[in-house]
């Protein structure tokens, strides 16, 4: 490992950013922190306190500050608290799977980190030591119902709240592990799940499939809900298939519209035992 030998120019930038609490920051923050610098010399000095193992680049112009016990080669933070500072000024909340993740509803390990943004990001997706993170566009009428949660004892994250996480699940079941991971999450959580808001925000979102998807587990899952019959009223006649992992084929479910390419019983039993 390189040495962390800490210069004068290095301790002036750490003790900055310890000072305001930052342990992320871009290069515009750095620039503001040495004002006197030159934009060649800064550039050089962040790239330096890289190779040294005092910084870590996410990408391009944004920096991670590695714990100066930490061993850079091995080390990397936490994935949920370095999604906002991956995504230029979009707007955007941790979703789908990783938001299941922070609402301690998945049942295997999250493999990648799953952004849901306001613009698009191009590349789509990007590895940080190995590890995508996956930008998702969601437009303005399907980007709503974030909100600020705990993931340790002295950490919050925007992620979406736990009925927009099963809405967006349920509108792309394929970034979320599929139908039975998302049934088994909904039959988890029929105890804290606000039903009411639930049903509001299925109206807002204004997806069919979000809406099929929702009423066919509500009920197959015996989760007996008011919401149901709204449900009912607000769908249409069109199929639409239930998970779309799985190829189109299956019997129809009329009452749903929903093309049932998974069977009732193998959802029920990855759920009952």
């Amino acid at each position: 490992m390189k040495s962390k030998y800490i210069s004068t120019q290095s301790n002036k930038l750490l003790s900055y950013f310890n000072g305001q609490n930052k342990t992320c920051f871009d290069y515009s923050e750095a620039f503001h922190a040495m004002p006197n610098s030159k934009e060649s010399t800064l550039r050089e000095l962040l790239s330096d306190m890289t190779k040294r193992g005092l910084l870590m680049r996410l990408k391009d112009g944004v920096y991670y500050v590695i714990p100066y016990e930490a061993n850079a080669e091995n080390f990397m933070p936490d994935w949920h608290l370095i999604a906002g500072n991956l995504v230029n000024d979009a707007k955007y909340y941790i979703g789908y799977y990783s938001a299941l993740q922070i609402h301690n509803l998945i049942t295997q390990p999250s493999l990648k980190e799953q952004i849901v943004v306001s613009k698009q990001i191009r590349p789509s997706e990007i590895k940080i030591k190995n590890v995508p993170f996956q930008f998702i566009y969601h437009n303005d009428k399907h980007f709503f119902g974030a909100k600020k949660i705990w993931i340790d004892s002295f950490n919050k994250v925007l992620c979406s709240d736990l009925e927009k996480t099963f809405i967006d699940c349920l509108f792309k079941p394929d970034y979320a592990g599929g139908i039975v991971e998302i049934a088994r999450a909904i039959y988890a959580s029929k105890e804290k799940i606000n039903f009411d808001i639930l049903f509001d925000y299925a109206k807002k979102f204004d997806s069919q499939a979000v809406i099929k998807r929702l009423g066919f587990l509500l009920e197959i899952l015996d989760i007996n809900s008011e919401i149901i019959d709204d449900l009912q009223k607000i769908k249409t006649a069109s199929y639409v298939v239930l998970d779309t992992e799985l190829p189109k084929v299956g019997k129809r479910n009329s009452r749903w519209s929903i093309q049932q390419n998974l069977e009732t019983e193998t959802i029920k039993s990855a759920i009952y035992t």
